[in-house]
């Protein structure tokens, strides 16, 4: 049964800007353990890890698939990052999610622990009420449509009273397909599949008019007007 509106978001360069430089560690932390676990040179492992994506969605599916590769021990390395030095406190979206009328959950690629530890950083643990990652998954990650459908199930919430926050445009258009408000965070509104696009998750108070249940709520008025980062001060992300 839905117990109001669920507001799930993406992690990585979603709930910290890209100029936050957390992913790109981890990024070329997943293209090391490539290189190492298959004993190849870079350019390799790199054109590897392109087909792994294409083919399945994430690096560790392919590695799982082809070649036998422990999640766990996998996980482990690409996330040993310092997370505290390099993610920042972010209170304007601590003060973001608390004005929100539903739940709040994050729903990554990553590990839970992994999540976990960015959330604390971000000093937003204690408002989300659920952390879905990778494990959750069962190993199959966004874009495939199957964890979102778990998600929905798992939490009981119904596809038209959520809304999915995340920065990459493929993975928004499966929660679409189930009924999701989808918002593009960071997106170009030009080419966008999602029903509102944001320079910054913090701007999402904006675009909320949009979003049925809210709509329903209140006659369709939200704080701030869309697209515009009412909601912000100047001089935010770039």
């Amino acid at each position: 049964m839905s117990n109001g509106p669920l507001f799930i978001f993406d992690l990585d360069n979603t709930l910290y800007p890209p100029e936050v430089s957390l992913w790109r560690i981890v990024d070329a932390r997943i293209e090391e353990y490539v290189r190492r676990k298959l004993g190849t040179d870079p350019d390799t492992a790199h054109r590897m890890r392109v087909a792994f994506l294409a083919e399945f969605g994430t690096t560790l599916r392919g590695l799982m698939h082809h070649h036998g590769v422990s999640p766990g021990d996998y996980l482990e390395f690409i996330h040993d990052v310092p997370i505290p030095e390099i993610v920042p406190p972010r209170p304007e979206l601590r003060e973001m999610l608390s004005t929100l009328p539903g739940r709040c959950v994050v729903f990554t690629n990553g590990s839970e622990g992994y999540a976990r530890r960015v959330l604390d950083a971000l000093g937003v643990a204690e408002r989300m009420e659920g952390i879905y990652g990778i494990e959750f998954m069962e190993y199959i990650a966004k874009p495939s449509p199957y964890p979102y459908a778990k998600l929905l199930r798992v939490t009981g919430a119904r596809g038209e009273d959520s809304l999915f926050c995340e920065d990459i445009c493929r993975n928004l258009l499966p929660a679409r397909e189930l009924g999701m408000f989808t918002v593009w965070v960071g997106g170009n509104e030009k080419e966008s599949p999602a029903h509102a696009v944001v320079k910054d998750v913090c701007d999402l108070p904006d675009v909320l008019h949009g979003f049925p249940p809210m709509s329903r709520s209140n006659g369709g008025a939200a704080r701030g007007t869309p697209g515009n980062g009412a909601s912000r001060k100047a001089g935010g992300k770039e």
